[in-house]
């Protein structure tokens, strides 16, 4: 992948400029894009987050997985870390290391011992449903102040961005 130029970012800005429309589409009125004010959301919650996991002494990266197992149930290693949205190669030191913590479960396919399916052990559920009331709590706590209309559209729009950038994917990306 080429580097862009200071000219051609540049240019870039330029052209959106010149069509306000598109600028007012694309930037805010602080010049941040959504993906880069989903990134901001992103870091605040995951910060927020933090503190309600280490109360069991949990990171975020493990709360990923232990939250779609909870709601999907057992599935295969590759699927899982789609899901998550981690590379499958980062997925075996955490889930050692939720394993050893007696948080998951992996058995060997037997159709394919290359093939690994994990699953939530009690000790994960307990974790799970210990930490759950709290992190809603926080996300609940960020939307004070915004009408249940607002959130409606809201939500209306994230989902078609969804859908879009979905598409625009080819199938590449794996939702949750």
């Amino acid at each position: 992948m080429s580097k862009l130029s200071s000219n051609q970012v540049g240019d870039a800005f330029e052209a959106l400029e010149a069509d306000d429309s598109r600028r007012a589409a694309v930037f805010d009125d602080r010049g941040r894009t959504v993906p880069w004010m989903t990134r901001t959301l992103y870091r605040l919650y995951e910060t927020e987050a933090q503190k309600v996991l280490e109360k069991e002494g949990i990171s975020a990266a493990h709360w990923f997985y232990l939250r779609v197992l909870a709601e999907r149930g057992e599935m295969n290693q590759l699927e899982l870390s789609k899901r998550v949205g981690i590379a499958s190669t980062t997925a075996v030191p955490a889930l050692d290391s939720m394993e050893k913590r007696k948080l998951v479960q992996r058995t060997r396919d037997p159709m394919d011992r290359r093939k690994y399916y994990v699953s939530l052990q009690d000790e994960g559920r307990r974790v799970v449903e210990a930490l759950l009331p709290g992190l809603t709590e926080m996300i609940v706590a960020s939307l004070e102040g915004i009408p249940e209309k607002d959130l409606q559209v809201f939500w209306k729009v994230m989902h078609q961005i969804e859908t879009n950038l979905t598409l625009m994917s080819k199938g590449d990306a794996a939702i949750d």
